[in-house]
């Protein structure tokens, strides 16, 4: 029996949102997860990659004419758990594409990452997955207090967390994160441990950022 047989057989079975609505401003408005990386758009290779570590994905779009842009990728995954969702409240961020996520999520704890970070670890996925386990996310942290909150695990207790910030008219995507019961930090000193370059968490928002790569 494998990992994810296991998991649905006791009940733990994981989603992943790919953040991918935002418009590229830094990139001429380029979608960033139609870049090619090594032979691959970035969406496809983190599609390859976040399956080693969940059941279904949900990629987070803007709007119906970016699905458009996408559905080349998506079509190279026809059996597997993959659908998308939509903002319903325009621009408002990535929070919003990550309340849509939760929403359509079938499990209840999703891993959330940006569609322009090419390394993203499955270990240290599965890491952040056992670290959040009983509890309400789990959220890398710097020892200078620098967050990774667009690589961080969340349950949907968020969900209305999100809701209340946007009744407060906060957009930052730690704003509802903050206000949990139960947020569990987890050091990048440990996260070092199984990627001691933190490649991770590297993201890309300039056309000379992934030349350079």
């Amino acid at each position: 029996m494998n990992a994810k047989t296991e998991r649905k057989r006791i009940g733990s079975a994981r989603s992943a949102i790919i953040l991918a609505g935002g418009r590229g401003r830094r990139m001429g408005l380029l979608e960033k997860a139609l870049l090619e990386f090594k032979g691959k758009t970035l969406l496809e290779k983190l599609i390859e990659t976040l399956f080693l570590s969940v059941e279904e994905i949900i990629v987070s779009v803007r709007d119906k004419t970016q699905l458009e842009k996408l559905t080349p990728v998506l079509k190279k995954f026809p059996n597997s758990n993959l659908r998308v969702c939509f903002d319903t409240r325009k621009d408002l961020g990535p929070l919003e594409g990550l309340r849509a996520g939760l929403l359509e999520a079938s499990y209840a704890y999703v891993f959330v990452c940006a569609c322009d970070m090419p390394f993203i670890n499955p270990k240290v996925v599965d890491f952040l997955f056992e670290k959040a386990k009983g509890h309400d996310a789990a959220l890398p942290r710097y020892s200078s207090k620098k967050y990774e909150s667009l690589h961080a695990i969340y349950s949907k207790k968020l969900i209305p967390e999100i809701e209340k910030a946007f009744e407060r008219g906060e957009r930052f995507v730690l704003a509802p994160v903050f206000k949990l019961e139960d947020l569990v930090y987890v050091e990048v000193s440990e996260i070092r441990k199984i990627d001691p370059e933190l490649l991770t968490f590297v993201n890309i928002n300039t056309l000379e950022e992934i030349e350079k790569l």
